[in-house]
């Protein structure tokens, strides 16, 4: 399952890093962010298939901030909202786990 998303993650940051996506992928897009749930971030901090970033909760939390981004220019505030708070959800599963590392 961690194959299929974050390869879904890759072809969204290309889709939205090009321009070409039309309303119906920046749904899907939006969709698929909103439903991530914890088990599945948590699996994204735990691996890193992006070698540019630590693990693939950054390169989420990236997607997530270029998606918001859109959203704002098409002034669909709250939608940025809902994709804000899964943003914060993914910086505590960062803070806490690194904490965690810390103190080892």
């Amino acid at each position: 399952m961690h194959i299929m998303s974050i390869n879904f993650l890759l072809q969204a940051i290309r889709v939205i890093h090009l321009g070409i996506y039309d309303d119906t992928e920046l749904n899907l897009i939006y969709n698929y962010l909103q439903n991530i749930d914890n088990v599945v971030l948590n699996d994204y901090f735990k691996s890193n298939s992006v070698l540019q970033y630590n693990n693939d909760l950054e390169f989420c939390v990236e997607v997530i901030d270029k998606t918001i981004k859109i959203l704002e220019n098409r002034e669909e505030y709250e939608k940025c909202q809902i994709l804000l708070n899964k943003k914060q959800e993914s910086l505590s599963i960062m803070n806490i786990k690194i904490e965690n590392y810390e103190h080892i």
